[in-house]
């Protein structure tokens, strides 16, 4: 009969599975260092901005006026945000630039409809954000001046600029309201 063999540790497979644990033990501990340094602060604020959407019908103004204020939304779902209020102003419109509808990337030049009135729509909502987060988002689109944003409800969708922004956090909209109510 064959004898088994008993195995022994040698230096080298002591050494490695030192290795092994040391350097999961690294990794684990950099981990949590991370997630609890960088942990943030609830720093909740609003933002307030103004859209301005170019060459809208005023059929199709007139028509969302009377559904402000709204709930925004976006990517399919409600946000913390609302679309309060509205205001146009008449606009003669020679050409208008449009997505084709054939390829979103391409733009195409269109002619405005004779006999209809556009206006230049401007749309004032309010968001809240977390302050300490680099972006401001409403769902999945970054609020900041001059960017193109999509001005969405469960009932319509306009594409549009973002002309003004003001964000207030809520130390200041708490001193704020008081001076307000003096």
């Amino acid at each position: 009969m064959e004898e088994k063999k008993k195995r022994r540790w040698n230096v080298v497979d002591i050494v490695v599975i030192v290795v092994v644990v040391l350097v999961g033990a690294f990794f684990a501990w950099k981990t949590t260092r991370k997630t609890i340094v960088s942990l943030p602060v609830n720093n909740m604020g609003t933002i307030r901005f103004v859209i301005e959407v170019d060459g809208l019908r005023k059929d199709m103004y007139d028509s969302t006026e009377n559904m402000l204020p709204c709930q925004m939304a976006a990517s399919g779902k409600l946000v913390e945000g609302f679309i309060l209020e509205s205001w146009a102003n008449p606009v003669t419109l020679i050409t208008m630039k449009s997505k084709s509808p054939v390829n979103a990337s391409m733009e195409q030049t269109l002619e405005p409809e004779e006999g209809v009135e556009y206006v230049n729509a401007y749309f004032v909502c309010e968001a809240a954000v977390d302050l300490n987060d680099n972006l401001n988002l409403t769902g999945t689109q970054e609020i900041r001046l001059g960017r193109s944003y999509y001005l969405k409800s469960v009932d319509f969708e306009y594409s549009g600029t973002i002309i003004a922004l003001e964000k207030f956090d809520e130390q200041f909209a708490l001193k704020y309201r008081e001076q307000l109510e003096e």
